[in-house]
């Protein structure tokens, strides 16, 4: 196999040489040939290349997650590991739990290193001790999510071709477990229920886990010395927006590189308490929240996310580091503010897809250090992070980075195909700086592409080929991005999610954020919707209001008219009490696309952008009927 540093080894000679002083006129020929980043990619090419080298080290040892974890029971078995509820459980209690469990799955499973699991439990002690215990033997663990029901649970254990599960004791839970019972029998699936069930008897076919008698030393590392760092270590799902969810398979490799980067990157220390609400069957909740501080060897703080308790659980664990994603920090921030708010200073917040609308308020409210916003993707073979506290970046990747690692592009594409605009030679051609295209990542021997637990095609359609030249292959993050002059990306929208109107694109993600800075507005998801006779769609928001602020329709209007070209204004609005939104707060857009603008169908109040009049009108059917027979102006 390729040595993965030999990129980094040759950028870090670029970059010793710059800082162990080069003349005078190298270091300027330097700087004009790649940029004012220079410096700040002399750094992050030496801390790339420490990653690599621990990627590297942990390949050559045969030395993962679950290895740092008993490395730290064994230096430091008393230090308290996770705190949940009113409960502490050290390093030590963990470890233990986990070899009982192990032992127990040992002589009642039939599983061997390689076979594959499964986790459906919410955020517990459970699910992590689970995990430790098939993690002890080698096992590939599949997370479910504990939202899905029926049928699309069962494509997610036959997906994983999984021979058990371990299940959570909640009520719920089992009931939908009870309700595919004799498929997963006629699969031959064990199903084990981790936990004290009091409500009712165990439905037929599954076992109470008993670990009582069962030792709590060490398991040989023997166990899963089968293993090596380029096969899955967990199978994480995607959402599933179209169809059932996809399996992402998370290598050894990926799991490393992540937890190394980002424990590195975000200066986590082992004194630190992370936060974390996420769900850990999410990558997130699982890799930069669980596993990072397993690496750092630092404390978590265990929970589910609820606005109303956020801050005084953190108060309470004295956390000073916190976890975040999509919409988060808006509901935070739209809570009554308190006396205590940024009372406790929090060290630094670690994410994605916070908007640049809410970033700087979030971070002044309650005391933030610093944010690492990163960009990144259950199935993707890259990702970076933001060190800089760039409001908005994702991360920065200059001129040095760039030419020495070439590993990303951003190309120009097509909204409406979804795919790559080539030139006159099939090539894919460059987006400009300030130009928004798709995000591309080259995947070569060094750089893979792990792909889905699916089929050839399924995994082919998520690489774009022969984008600079014949023969080269790249992941396509489906993501719209643009990079600055200063190299500083930006996550600009989903392909899905971008629509055309009038011939332009518009990005709902830049929309949502206008209409989010307007004073009685508390939320917005910005969709397209199809308007008959007329091509592309239209823009639509469903916002939710303020409580305490008065909602006015001329005064939005003067807002957006004011902050967007007209064809990206949103012509119709939908005034909602809740916006839905996934298990991981994204927003939901595909059902209030299909609702569209329709009175007959919607009763939420509805709003008209009317260029004439200049204002929002009610949308009643009167106006409907105009808008179908084209006589008002779009």
């Amino acid at each position: 196999m390729p040595d993965p540093r030999s990129n980094y080894q040759r950028a870090a000679r670029v970059a010793a040489a710059t800082a162990l002083g080069l003349p005078t006129a190298g270091l300027a020929y330097l700087r004009l040939k790649y940029g004012p980043t220079l410096a700040d990619d002399v750094v992050k090419i030496y801390k790339g290349y420490k990653v690599m080298k621990r990627v590297q080290h942990a390949q050559e040892n045969n030395f993962f997650i679950v290895d740092f974890f008993e490395l730290h029971v064994k230096e430091t078995p008393d230090r308290p590991f996770l705190l949940y509820g009113d409960d502490t459980y050290t390093y030590g209690d963990m470890d233990g739990e986990a070899n009982k469990l192990a032992r127990f799955v040992m002589r009642h499973g039939a599983l061997s290193c390689k076979d594959s699991a499964a986790i459906l439990m919410l955020n517990e002690p459970g699910f992590i001790v689970s995990w430790l215990a098939f993690s002890k033997l080698g096992v590939q663990t599949a997370f479910l999510n504990y939202n899905l029901k029926g049928r699309a649970l069962l494509h997610c254990m036959k997906a994983c071709k999984i021979k058990a599960i371990i299940c959570g004791k909640d009520t719920w839970l089992l009931k939908e477990l009870e309700t595919i019972m004799p498929e997963i029998q006629d699969l031959g699936i064990k199903v084990w229920v981790l936990g004290k069930v009091t409500e009712r008897p165990l439905p037929s076919g599954m076992t109470l886990v008993n670990t009582w008698n069962e030792r709590s030393d060490p398991i040989p590392k023997s166990t899963r010395a089968g293993i090596s760092i380029r096969d899955p270590s967990v199978y994480i799902f995607t959402s599933g927006t179209t169809g059932f969810p996809k399996a992402a398979k998370v290598s050894h490799y990926r799991s490393c590189a992540a937890s190394f980067i980002m424990s590195s990157m975000g200066h986590l220390e082992g004194s630190d308490i992370f936060y974390v609400t996420l769900p850990l069957y999410h990558i997130f909740g699982f890799s930069m929240g669980l596993l990072t501080s397993i690496v750092t060897g630092c404390t978590v703080a265990l929970s589910t996310f609820s606005p109303k308790i956020f801050w005084d659980e953190v108060r309470k664990y004295q956390a000073n580091v916190i976890l975040y994603i999509g919409e988060i920090c808006r509901y935070l921030l739209a809570q009554p503010p308190c006396p205590n708010d940024g009372e406790l200073k929090i060290k630094c917040a670690i994410g994605l897809g916070l908007r640049p609308d809410v970033w700087e308020d979030f971070q002044k409210r309650f005391n933030v250090g610093q944010i690492y916003e990163q960009y990144g993707a259950t199935e993707s073979p890259f990702m970076i992070v933001n060190t800089e506290d760039k409001v908005g970046s994702v991360g920065r990747f200059g001129g040095l980075m760039k030419a020495v690692l070439n590993i990303i592009e951003i190309v120009k594409c097509d909204i409406e195909t979804a795919e790559p605009i080539r030139d006159a030679n099939g090539k894919c051609i460059i987006a400009e700086p300030g130009e928004t295209g798709l995000f591309v990542v080259k995947v070569d021997q060094r750089i893979h592409f792990d792909g889905y637990m699916a089929d050839k095609k399924t995994n082919e359609k998520k690489l774009v080929r022969n984008v600079k030249k014949v023969g080269d292959v790249y992941y396509n993050s489906g993501d719209l991005m643009m990079v600055d002059k200063e190299g500083y990306l930006y996550f600009k929208d989903r392909l899905g999610d971008t629509f055309r109107w009038k011939g332009e694109n518009v990005s709902t993600t830049e929309v949502a954020e206008i209409m989010g800075i307007f004073p009685a507005i508390m939320e917005s998801n910005v969709y397209g919707v199809v308007v008959p006779g007329k091509e592309g769609k239209a823009g639509m928001a469903a916002v939710r209001l303020k409580k305490d602020v008065e909602f006015d329709p001329k005064s939005l209007y003067d807002h957006v008219t004011k902050a967007l070209p007209l064809y990206a204004c949103p012509k119709f609005l939908r005034i909602t009490e809740e916006i839905l939104t996934t298990t991981t707060f994204k927003h939901q857009k595909s059902n209030l696309a299909k609702e569209g603008f329709d009175v007959n169908i919607i009763s939420d109040p509805l709003y008209f952008l009317d260029v004439e009049k200049k204002t929002y009108v009610p949308l009643d059917k009167d106006v409907m009927r105009r808008i179908v027979i084209g006589q008002a102006r779009l």
